[in-house]
């Protein structure tokens, strides 16, 4: 019975390497988010797009709509909720009218502080 218990306490390689593989995809997607949202918010605020700035907001919709994911992911992974602020940003700018104000600005500062404080957490981590 003792033998079972002692089983018990320890995750399979196998699943080690999953959490490792999924950290590594969420973070990578979590960087790319700091350089594509601020840009698709910027984007976002002109009354007319260039052909190219158009292309590119396409493409940025194109990303995060084909992106699928738990946002629970972050919260467990990493103790953060910045794929849920990831996720309402992006769906409040692409909403955003021209000129107008939107809650996707306050957001995208939340996103920027909760990155910076991911990276932090991260530099730490390799230190250590």
């Amino acid at each position: 019975m003792e033998h079972r218990l002692i089983k018990k306490r320890f995750i399979q390689t196998s699943a080690i390497r999953q959490i490792n593989e999924t950290t590594i995809v969420l973070r990578h997607f979590i960087e790319l988010s700091a350089k594509l949202l601020p840009f698709f918010n910027e984007l976002s605020m002109k009354n007319a797009l260039l052909p190219q700035e158009q292309s590119d907001r396409n493409k940025i919709i194109e990303v995060y709509r084909h992106y699928s994911f738990d946002t629970s992911t972050s919260e467990i992974l990493m103790e953060s909720d910045i794929l849920e602020i990831i996720r309402e940003t992006f769906r409040l700018i692409e909403k955003r009218k021209p000129g107008k104000e939107s809650e996707s600005d306050k957001l995208m500062i939340a996103f920027k502080k909760k990155h910076q404080q991911l990276v932090e957490n991260w530099h730490q981590t390799e230190m250590n």
